[in-house]
């Protein structure tokens, strides 16, 4: 398993996360493509609210690296 932290502050908009992720990694596209063949990969993304209602809006442009990468958006949202 990789992990990996964004150096973004918590409380900033998820797609802030998603976007510097990408950023992070976009050089390592075609490794990651070709790391397929072998393993899982997935972006795993965590989402706490204490909003009832919560929606989370995702614009297209955060959802590149997904695209790219050719692996699903999944997202756990938590209510706290």
């Amino acid at each position: 398993m990789w992990m990996y932290t964004v150096p973004v502050s918590e409380g900033r908009r998820l797609t802030e996360h998603i976007d510097a992720l990408w950023r992070a990694i976009q050089g390592s596209k075609e490794y990651l493509i070709a790391l397929k063949e072998h393993a899982t990969v997935d972006v795993f993304l965590g989402y706490r609210s204490d909003w009832i209602d919560g929606t989370v809006t995702v614009p297209s442009e955060s959802l590149e690296m997904f695209n790219e990468l050719g692996i699903p958006f999944m997202l756990s949202i938590v209510r706290i």
